[in-house]
Protein backbone atom coordinates (compact mmCIF):
# COMPACT_ATOMS: atom_id res chain seq x y z
CA UNK A 1 0.00 0.00 0.00
CA UNK A 2 1.38 3.43 -0.93
CA UNK A 3 2.14 6.04 1.72
CA UNK A 4 -0.61 8.28 0.36
CA UNK A 5 -3.18 5.51 0.67
CA UNK A 6 -2.00 4.59 4.19
CA UNK A 7 -2.35 8.19 5.34
CA UNK A 8 -5.80 8.53 3.77
CA UNK A 9 -7.09 5.30 5.31
CA UNK A 10 -5.75 6.15 8.77
CA UNK A 11 -7.05 9.73 8.76
CA UNK A 12 -10.41 8.88 7.26
CA UNK A 13 -11.06 6.32 9.98
CA UNK A 14 -9.85 8.67 12.74
CA UNK A 15 -12.07 11.54 11.60
CA UNK A 16 -15.04 9.19 11.28
CA UNK A 17 -14.46 7.87 14.79
CA UNK A 18 -14.02 11.37 16.21
CA UNK A 19 -17.42 12.30 14.76
CA UNK A 20 -18.82 9.09 16.21
CA UNK A 21 -20.36 7.94 12.94
CA UNK A 22 -20.40 4.49 11.39
CA UNK A 23 -19.24 3.48 7.94
CA UNK A 24 -22.93 3.19 7.00
CA UNK A 25 -23.62 6.79 8.02
CA UNK A 26 -20.52 8.04 6.22
CA UNK A 27 -21.53 6.14 3.08
CA UNK A 28 -24.98 7.74 3.21
CA UNK A 29 -23.46 11.22 3.57
CA UNK A 30 -21.01 10.58 0.72
CA UNK A 31 -23.60 8.94 -1.50
CA UNK A 32 -21.73 5.69 -2.05
CA UNK A 33 -21.87 2.11 -0.81
CA UNK A 34 -20.80 0.98 2.64
CA UNK A 35 -18.58 -1.54 0.89
CA UNK A 36 -16.66 1.26 -0.83
CA UNK A 37 -16.11 3.11 2.46
CA UNK A 38 -14.93 -0.12 4.11
CA UNK A 39 -12.60 -0.91 1.21
CA UNK A 40 -11.13 2.60 1.31
CA UNK A 41 -10.56 2.35 5.08
CA UNK A 42 -8.66 -0.95 4.73
CA UNK A 43 -6.69 0.31 1.75
CA UNK A 44 -8.23 -2.06 -0.77
CA UNK A 45 -9.60 0.77 -2.94
CA UNK A 46 -8.62 4.38 -3.56
CA UNK A 47 -11.47 6.88 -3.97
CA UNK A 48 -11.98 9.05 -7.04
CA UNK A 49 -11.31 12.77 -6.78
CA UNK A 50 -15.06 13.40 -6.55
CA UNK A 51 -15.42 10.90 -3.73
CA UNK A 52 -12.44 12.38 -1.89
CA UNK A 53 -14.20 15.76 -1.96
CA UNK A 54 -17.47 14.22 -0.76
CA UNK A 55 -15.70 12.28 2.00
CA UNK A 56 -13.95 15.43 3.23
CA UNK A 57 -17.25 17.33 3.25
CA UNK A 58 -19.03 14.49 5.09
CA UNK A 59 -16.24 14.36 7.68
CA UNK A 60 -16.31 18.17 8.02
CA UNK A 61 -12.64 18.58 7.10
CA UNK A 62 -10.55 19.94 4.25
CA UNK A 63 -9.30 17.52 1.61
CA UNK A 64 -5.74 18.33 2.69
CA UNK A 65 -6.55 17.12 6.24
CA UNK A 66 -7.24 13.65 4.83
CA UNK A 67 -3.70 13.48 3.44
CA UNK A 68 -1.83 15.19 6.27
CA UNK A 69 0.59 12.69 7.77
CA UNK A 70 0.72 14.11 11.28
CA UNK A 71 -2.22 14.77 13.55
CA UNK A 72 -3.56 18.01 12.13
CA UNK A 73 -4.91 20.93 14.12
CA UNK A 74 -8.35 20.05 12.76
CA UNK A 75 -8.09 16.53 14.18
CA UNK A 76 -6.90 17.84 17.54
CA UNK A 77 -9.71 20.40 17.70
CA UNK A 78 -12.38 17.85 16.74
CA UNK A 79 -11.14 15.34 19.31
CA UNK A 80 -10.94 17.98 22.01
CA UNK A 81 -14.48 19.15 21.23
CA UNK A 82 -15.78 15.58 21.42
CA UNK A 83 -14.04 14.92 24.75
CA UNK A 84 -15.45 18.15 26.23
CA UNK A 85 -18.93 17.21 25.03
CA UNK A 86 -18.69 13.76 26.61
CA UNK A 87 -17.28 15.06 29.87
CA UNK A 88 -20.06 17.66 30.04
CA UNK A 89 -22.71 14.92 29.97
CA UNK A 90 -20.75 12.86 32.48
CA UNK A 91 -19.50 10.15 30.16
CA UNK A 92 -17.03 8.55 30.11
CA UNK A 93 -15.73 8.60 33.65
CA UNK A 94 -12.46 10.57 33.85
CA UNK A 95 -10.37 7.39 34.23
CA UNK A 96 -11.52 6.23 30.76
CA UNK A 97 -10.29 9.34 28.96
CA UNK A 98 -6.85 8.91 27.46
CA UNK A 99 -5.11 12.27 27.14
CA UNK A 100 -2.89 11.57 24.17
CA UNK A 101 -1.77 14.31 21.76
CA UNK A 102 -5.26 14.36 20.20
CA UNK A 103 -7.20 13.39 23.31
CA UNK A 104 -8.26 10.02 21.94
CA UNK A 105 -10.75 8.05 23.92
CA UNK A 106 -9.91 4.50 24.87
CA UNK A 107 -13.58 3.60 24.61
CA UNK A 108 -15.01 5.35 21.58
CA UNK A 109 -18.34 3.49 21.57
CA UNK A 110 -20.43 6.11 23.31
Amino acid sequence: MSDCRKILTKNMKKYRQILGISQVTLAEKVGCSTTLIGNIEIGKRFPSADNINRIAKALEVKVSDLFYEQESETMKAMASKQVKKLLKIGYPPPKVVAFTPILWLRHRNF
